[in-house]
């Protein structure tokens, strides 16, 4: 009995993306020492423990005496900096045995360092530490969209209220059934300032994320099919119709109609980049200068390149295993 209790009273294991949880600032503890201690998201999360799902791009052992694991999680937005010790011996003995790049799910609890420079680094500790696959990660981004624009919703509506301190609280618990939630939402727009900024940047990156995952996955919009013309417009054709040859006309003279679908669409720089990647790499890594040299060749500019690459880094398309040598994941 004494067990349940227990799990029933574990926190909740929030799906938050990097790009959102690397911009938490807001940190708050309720009751004694033992009490727990929460980051404060710019959408209200008042998060304790986490649930992600990402690619580990770099793992490596910064203990001098204790071994002490440091790995790097991308997901589609950035990355998760995540730290195993003694503390967590299951998570540092996996980490130390796992083959990068791989793809990892992760449930673990949000910790803040403070060095004396006065700094703020938030990372997390891992509670448990499973290998996962594509597919996994497709749905976890998926998953953590949604529930992120469901908070980005909730933050919109109570900003254009115009309300503060009791009557805000009274319209988020009416807004959201979570009261931690409802807490956690009043204390982000209470300390975030420029607080549309930030949620316009969050926005990008979901767009981001989504885009992401439909590429990979090959998911491009289709046409639509058997679709009638208005009867009333006679010169306008099908586009699949061909073109009629008008008396006096010759066959050359006639052109098709331009049609959007006709216009192929230019891939971005960085997918280019990450296409030159998966070809020149065929197993053991490129050299950085090798990827660049290629990437101007295919017009692309410096500047567009640097940016690129670290754009497929940052999702995890591509990692570094040394110092100016880049791998396909």
């Amino acid at each position: 009995m004494e067990k349940t209790e227990k799990i029933l009273d574990r926190e909740v294991a929030w799906r938050i993306f990097a790009h959102e949880f690397n911009r938490s600032n807001l940190f708050t503890s309720e009751g004694d020492e033992r009490a727990p201690n929460y980051i404060v998201t710019p959408t209200g999360v008042k998060c304790n423990r986490l649930f992600i799902v990402g690619v580990v791009t770099e793992v490596e052992n910064i203990g001098k005496e204790n071994n002490l694991w440091r790995a790097r999680v991308a997901d589609p937005t950035g990355v998760f900096t995540v730290y195993a010790g003694q503390y967590q011996p299951e998570a540092a003995i996996f980490l130390s045995e796992l083959q990068v790049p791989a793809y990892v799910a992760v449930v673990g609890k949000a910790r803040k360092y403070e060095p004396e420079d006065g700094s703020v680094y938030i990372s997390v500790r891992p509670e448990e530490i499973n290998t996962a696959n594509e597919k996994l990660r497709d749905r976890w981004v998926l998953d953590t969209a949604e529930r992120t624009l469901e908070r980005i919703k909730t933050i919109e509506k109570a900003l254009s209220s115009g309300l503060s301190g009791n009557e805000l609280k009274e319209l988020l618990l009416k807004e959201i059934t979570n009261p931690v939630l409802a807490d956690g939402t009043a204390r982000a727009i209470g300390h975030y300032k420029n607080l549309d900024k930030i949620i316009k940047e969050l926005k990008n990156a979901l767009i981001h994320a989504l885009e992401t995952v439909a590429s990979e996955r090959g998911v491009q919009e289709q046409p639509v099919e058997n679709v009638e013309k208005p009867q009333d417009k006679p010169d306008e054709r099908r586009f699949n119709e061909p073109p009629v040859e008008k008396a006096g006309q010759s066959v050359e003279e006639i052109k098709e109609p331009e049609t959007e679908v006709e216009k192929e669409e230019i891939p971005e720089p960085k997918e280019i980049i990450a296409a030159l990647i998966d070809k020149m790499d065929t197993g053991r890594g490129i050299s950085y200068s090798s990827v660049v040299e290629a990437a101007q060749n295919a017009a692309i500019n410096p500047e567009s390149v640097e940016s690129g690459i670290k754009e497929l880094m940052a999702e995890g398309r591509c990692y570094e295993p040394r110092i100016g040598v880049l791998r396909k994941v």
